[in-house]
C-alpha cells in the first residue's frame, strides 16, 4: 500500500469518526424556569417544553399546542385551522397511518381547535416506549403530514357533518350569531368550525401552505404530564424535536383590535326548536388582564345556583328554567356570554324584560363581601381540583398557552385570591354598560361612556410572566403501582352492623385528594311501583336544603372545603359521590350525613327543579340524536308503566314530573333511603381508623324502613325494525340500533364478545369496522360505532350501533352500516391481524383505566356488591389473549342477528340537498 493511499484512507476514517461524533451530539432542552411543579425548557428552534411529573399517576399525557386557531384565518380560510386538525390524523410521510398507529397503541387521543390554538394529545399507560412513540409521532406530523387531496375529499364531509350536528342546537347557533354581531372585525366573531363553503372549496395545496406556516417548532408548546422519566423525556425531545430546523419565515402577529362598541345590538334567530333562549354578550378583557379574573368572579356572583342575583330574579321566580354564563380564556379582548333558557309555556317577553333590567342594574348593584368570598371559594376550588388532576391539568393548559403563556394560569389564580369587593364593583360599572351589549337595536345617543377593548401586546405578557416565581410547593413523590396485586395489598374491607359493606383503598392522590363512591339499593318491585320519577327527583334534591342549612349555605360550605358531593337515583339505587381533601374529610362526611338524613325539600326548589327537567326534555324531544337513542331504548324494553325500569316517552315523563308532590318526596326519603343494603369505596392516603369511624358515624344508623329485594331486569327480544322518524328543519340526522341477547360476565363466550365489539365499532382510534367504513372510507358520518352492555348478576345484554350523518346520506348510511354488520355475522368475519391489533389496543385502554380513581372504585364496588374477585380483571385478559378469530366469529354469529335488530333513524329525510 503506497503512502498517499494510506493517508487518504486515514483521512476518510478520521472524517467518518468525526461525522459519527457530530451525529451523536443531540441538542438537549435547556431548563428555563421552574414554577409550582412545572419545569419549562427551551430548544434552539424556538419550541417550548413543559414537564409536569406526577409520581402518584400511572398514566402519562403528551399534549402539543400550536398557536394557530380561527383568529389566524384570512379571507377564504374560515375553518381551515379546524379542518387541518382533522387532516393531521390521516398520515405522515415517515410513520404512515396515524389513526392506525394510535389504535394499535390503545391510548386515548384527540385534537381540538379554538380561537387561538390547536392541540393534539395522547394519554397512555406510563412507559418509556409509549413516551418515545408519542414524541416521535408528534414530531413527525409537525412537519411530515401528507395532506393528500384524496383524504381531504373524504374529510371535508366529515367536518361538514360535525358542523351540521352543531346546527341542531339553537342555543349554540344563537351564541355564534351574537359573537358575529358583537365582533365586526376581529376573528372572535367567526365560528371556529368555520364556513361550510370554505371547508368544501379549499384544496389540499392551500391547506398545506397554512400547515407549513403554522406547524413549526417556534409556534409550538409541548407539554408532558403524569408519570414519566424526565431524563428520558428530555432525551427523546432532543432526538425528535431538536433536529427540526427553525423556519426562516417570520410569523407576523395579528393586530386587529375590535373597536369600542357604539350601541346595543340585537339578533333574532328563528328556526325549529322547542325551548326559548335569551342571550346577552358583553365585550370584556383578555385572559392575561387583571379584569378577566374579576369578571369571572362577578359572573359567578350573578349566576350561581342558588345565590346568584340573576338566578334569583329569573330561575327562582320561575320566569326561566335555567341559566349559565361563560367567558372564554383567549389571547385578545374576550367576552362574557349569558344564556337564559325559558320553557315554551312561559313568556319570553316577561323573561326578557327581567333579564335586561337586571343586566342594566349590574352597574348600580351594591355587592357584598359575602358575594365576593363565595365566588372566590367556588373559583379557587375549581382551580385546585384541576391542578390536582395532572392529566386534565395538562390538557387544560392548552387554553392558557393559547392565551399567551402557561404562567398566566397562576397569575389568574393569584388575581382571584387577591380579589376585592372594590374590584368587583369597578368591573360592574366599567363593562356592564348597555352600549357594550349585543342583544338589542341601535339607539342614537350623545356623549355616552363607551367601553374600549383592552389591548395586550406580546411584550406586555412577557413583562407579566418572565419574572413570575409562583408559590412554594411540596412535590408529591409517593407512587402507587396500579396493578391488581398492589390494589389488593392496599385494600381493606369492612362491614357495618347494619349491613353496609365498604372498602378503603390506601392510595395517594395528587394534592392529598380523597374520593369516594357509595351505592345504596333500596325497596322492591311492589313498593317501588310508579315511583321512578319520585326517586329521581329525590336524588336531585338532596342538596336543596336541610333542617340546619339552606341550599346556599350547603354550596358555600362545599366551596370553602374545595369539596363536592353529588347524588343520583337510577333504577333501584341512590349513588353518592364525594370528592374532598384529607384536611376536610371529617367536615365533608358530616355535611354528607346532614344531607342524607335531614333534607327538607323546599317547595320552591321542587318547582324549579321540575321546571328545569321538563324544559330539558322539551329541548331534546325533537333532536334527532335524542329521538334515535331514546326510541331504540324504549322499544327494547317492554315493561309495564308502573315498573321501575319502564322507559317513558318525553311527554309522558313530563306529565309524570308535573304530578309530583312534596309529600311524595318526603315519604320516599323517610321510608326508602338507607345504607343497610349498600356498598361503597373510599380512595385516599387515609388513616384507617379515622375513615372507619367517619363511615360508621355517617351511615351506621341510617337504615331503610322498606324491605329490600333486588329487581332483576327482564329479557325482551328486540323486534326487527327499520323505522324513520321525521324531524323537520334539522340539519343533522342519527341512527341508533339495539340487539338484545342473553349473556353475563361469567359466560364462557363473554371474552370473545368483548373483543368482537372492540373490532366492530368501539375499539381503537376510529379504526374498528363501522367508523372506518362510514367516516374514513366514505366520509358520510362524523361519529359512528358500537357499544355493548353485559351485566354481572343477570343475563340481559345488548349490542348497540349508532351513526350521525347528513339526512341526505340516509341511504348510504343504511347500506354501509348493515353491510359492515353482515360482513361480520354472515361471511368470513374478523381476521387474525384485526384480532392482534384489537387485543393490544384493548389491553392498553384497560391499563389507562386502572390509573383512573373512579374506575378503580367501580372494580372494588363490584367486588363488594357481587363478590367479583379482583383477580377476574387479570383473568379476563388472559382469556382474551388466548382467543382465535374462529372463536370470536363463531360467538358473534351465535348471539347477533340482524333479524333481531331494532334500527331507528331520525332526521329531516324530506331534505333534497
Amino acid at each position: 500500500m503506497n503512502k498517499q493511499l494510506l493517508v487518504s484512507i486515514l483521512l476518510i476514517g478520521m472524517q467518518a469518526v468525526a461525522q459519527k461524533k457530530a451525529a451523536a451530539v443531540i441538542e438537549k432542552p435547556v431548563l428555563v424556569n421552574s414554577i409550582e411543579g412545572i419545569k419549562e425548557y427551551g430548544l434552539k428552534n424556538g419550541m417550548k417544553v413543559l414537564l409536569i411529573p406526577d409520581a402518584s399517576q400511572s398514566n402519562m399525557v403528551v399534549n402539543i399546542v400550536y398557536n394557530v386557531g380561527s383568529r389566524h384565518e384570512g379571507y377564504g380560510e374560515k375553518g381551515m385551522a379546524h379542518l387541518l386538525e382533522h387532516m393531521l390524523f390521516k398520515s405522515t410521510k415517515k410513520l404512515g397511518d396515524i389513526k392506525k398507529m394510535l389504535s394499535s397503541k390503545g391510548g386515548n387521543a384527540n385534537g381540538t381547535t379554538w380561537y387561538d390554538r390547536t392541540n393534539y394529545y395522547e394519554v397512555f399507560p406510563s412507559s418509556d416506549e409509549n413516551l418515545r412513540w408519542s414524541l416521535e409521532m408528534e414530531a413527525d406530523r409537525m412537519i411530515n403530514a401528507t395532506i393528500l387531496q384524496e383524504d381531504l375529499d373524504k374529510e371535508f364531509s366529515v367536518v361538514r357533518n360535525e358542523f351540521e350536528i352543531g346546527e341542531n342546537y339553537p342555543e349554540g347557533v344563537l351564541s355564534e350569531r351574537l359573537a358575529s354581531t358583537a365582533f365586526l372585525w376581529h376573528n372572535y366573531g367567526n365560528s371556529t368550525i368555520g364556513s361550510k363553503e370554505d371547508i368544501e372549496r379549499v384544496k389540499a395545496k392551500t391547506l398545506r401552505v397554512f400547515y407549513e406556516k403554522y406547524y413549526q417548532p417556534d409556534n409550538a408548546t409541548l407539554i408532558i404530564g403524569g408519570k414519566f422519566d424526565s431524563n428520558k423525556a428530555l432525551e427523546y425531545i432532543g432526538k425528535y424535536f431538536a433536529t427540526i430546523k427553525k423556519p426562516t419565515r417570520v410569523l407576523e402577529k395579528t393586530y386587529t383590535v375590535e373597536p369600542a362598541q357604539d350601541g346595543e345590538r340585537y339578533v333574532e334567530l328563528k328556526r325549529s326548536g322547542d325551548v326559548q333562549s335569551i342571550q346577552a354578550l358583553y365585550h370584556t378583557a383578555p385572559y392575561s388582564h387583571k379584569d378577566f379574573a374579576v369578571i369571572d368572579a362577578l359572573t359567578e356572583i350573578l349566576t350561581a345556583d342558588p345565590s346568584g342575583y340573576l338566578y334569583k330574579a329569573l330561575v327562582e321566580t320561575q320566569k326561566a328554567s335555567s341559566m349559565y354564563a361563560y367567558q372564554p380564556n383567549v389571547r385578545d379582548a374576550s367576552y362574557v356570554l349569558f344564556n337564559v333558557t325559558v320553557p315554551k309555556d312561559k313568556s319570553l317577553e316577561d323573561a326578557k324584560k327581567i333579564f335586561l333590567t337586571e343586566l342594566d342594574n349590574i352597574k348600580n348593584k351594591t355587592f357584598t363581601q359575602a358575594d365576593v368570598d363565595r365566588a372566590k371559594s367556588k373559583l379557587l376550588k375549581s382551580i385546585e381540583n384541576t391542578k390536582n388532576n395532572t392529566i386534565n391539568f395538562v390538557i387544560s393548559l392548552t387554553e392558557i398557552v393559547g392565551a399567551g403563556d402557561y404562567r398566566l394560569n397562576f397569575l389568574y389564580r393569584d388575581a382571584i385570591e387577591k380579589l376585592t369587593l372594590e374590584d368587583v364593583n369597578a368591573a360592574a360599572k366599567k363593562y356592564f354598560l348597555t352600549n357594550n351589549r349585543t342583544y338589542g337595536v341601535f339607539i342614537p345617543s350623545k356623549d355616552e361612556e363607551r367601553v374600549k377593548p383592552v389591548e395586550i401586546s406580546d411584550n406586555n405578557i412577557v413583562a407579566l410572566t418572565q419574572a413570575y416565581k409562583g408559590k412554594a410547593t411540596v412535590e408529591d413523590t409517593q407512587e402507587f403501582e396500579t396493578s391488581i396485586a398492589n390494589i389488593k395489598n392496599n385494600l381493606i374491607e369492612y362491614k357495618l352492623s347494619n349491613g353496609l359493606k365498604y372498602a378503603v383503598l390506601k392510595k395517594p392522590i395528587k394534592g392529598k385528594k380523597v374520593v369516594a363512591n357509595f351505592k345504596f339499593p333500596v325497596g322492591n318491585e311492589k313498593d317501588l311501583a310508579n315511583k321512578s320519577d319520585i326517586a329521581y327527583i329525590v336524588g336531585k334534591m338532596l342538596k336543596s336544603g336541610t333542617t340546619t342549612k339552606t341550599k346556599e349555605q350547603i354550596q358555600d360550605a362545599l366551596d370553602k372545603m374545595k369539596a363536592d358531593i353529588s347524588f343520583s337515583f337510577q333504577g333501584q339505587a341512590l349513588t353518592v359521590r364525594v370528592s374532598t381533601y384529607e384536611e376536610f374529610v371529617t367536615p365533608t362526611f358530616e355535611l354528607l350525613q346532614d344531607l342524607l338524613t335531614n333534607s327538607v325539600f323546599p317547595e320552591s326548589e321542587i318547582t324549579k327543579l321540575i321546571t328545569e327537567e321538563k324544559t330539558n326534555l322539551e329541548a331534546f324531544k325533537n333532536d334527532p340524536q335524542f329521538i334515535a337513542f331514546d326510541e331504540a331504548d324504549r322499544r327494547s324494553k317492554k315493561y309495564s308503566k308502573e315498573h321501575i325500569y319502564y322507559k317513558a316517552a318525553p311527554d309522558e315523563k313530563m306529565a309524570s314530573l308535573s304530578a309530583i308532590k312534596k309529600e311524595q318526596l318526603v315519604d320516599f326519603h323517610k321510608n326508602f333511603l338507607g345504607s343497610n343494603n349498600g356498598h361503597g369505596t373510599v380512595v385516599g392516603n387515609l388513616n384507617d381508623s379515622e375513615i372507619s369511624n367517619l363511615v360508621t358515624k355517617t351511615f351506621g344508623n341510617w337504615n331503610s324502613k322498606v324491605a329490600y329485594e333486588k329487581v332483576q331486569p327482564v329479557y325482551f327480544e328486540t323486534p326487527k325494525t327499520n323505522d324513520k322518524i321525521i324531524t323537520p328543519d334539522k340539519e343533522n340526522a342519527a341512527v341508533a340500533s339495539k340487539i338484545s341477547f342473553k349473556m353475563n360476565v361469567d359466560n364462557p363466550d363473554y371474552p370473545a364478545m368483548v373483543i368482537a365489539n372492540e373490532m366492530l365499532g368501539s375499539g381503537g382510534f376510529m379504526t374498528s369496522r363501522i367508523p372506518v367504513r362510514l367516516r374514513e372510507k366514505e366520509g358520510i358520518s362524523y361519529g359512528a360505532g358500537s357499544y355493548m352492555t353485559i351485566p354481572t348478576d343477570n343475563d340481559v345484554a345488548f349490542l348497540a350501533f349508532y351513526a350521525f350523518f347528513n339526512p341526505t346520506k340516509l341511504a348510504k348510511v343504511e347500506d354501509a352500516m348493515t353491510d359492515e354488520i353482515k360482513k361480520v355475522i354472515t361471511t368470513n368475519g374478523f381476521t387474525a391481524a384485526e384480532l392482534k391489533a384489537a387485543i393490544v389496543s384493548w389491553k392498553n385502554d384497560r391499563k389507562i383505566a386502572l390509573g383512573v380513581d373512579n374506575y378503580l372504585i367501580n372494580i372494588i364496588n363490584d367486588k363488594l356488591n357481587f363478590g367479583t374477585p379482583l383477580e377476574n380483571y387479570d383473568a379476563l385478559e388472559a382469556k382474551v389473549e388466548q382467543l382465535t378469530p374462529e372463536q370470536i366469529n363463531n360467538v358473534i354469529k351465535k348471539y347477533i342477528s340482524l333479524d333481531k335488530a331494532t334500527f331507528i333513524y331520525a332526521g329531516d329525510f324530506n331534505k333534497k340537498s
